[in-house]
């Protein structure tokens, strides 16, 4: 099945040529320049929100075991220090 690229919704209303339902990026790509202009300016759509990508995590470690850029560096720094 399709991701939602486009939810609709216009309770009936619709534009010549476009399914009055949600519209997925095949739909999309389907478009042409003013078809994709009118989905957008019609206020029958709404974009629907694109699920969160998460990076794979290496083998042995948790999500929470990598620590940001500055609290390695504040680390290196306070070992230079001893």
């Amino acid at each position: 099945m399709d991701e939602k690229f486009r939810n609709y919704i216009g309770k009936g209303g619709y534009i010549d040529g476009i399914p009055a339902r949600d519209l997925t990026a095949a739909d999309w790509a389907r478009m042409n320049e003013d078809e994709r202009a009118a989905v957008e300016n019609s206020g029958l759509y709404r974009r629907a929100p694109q699920p969160k990508v998460e990076e794979p995590v290496e083998a042995g470690k948790s999500a929470g075991d990598e620590k940001p850029a500055e609290v390695k560096t504040a680390i290196k720094q306070e070992k230079g220090k001893e």
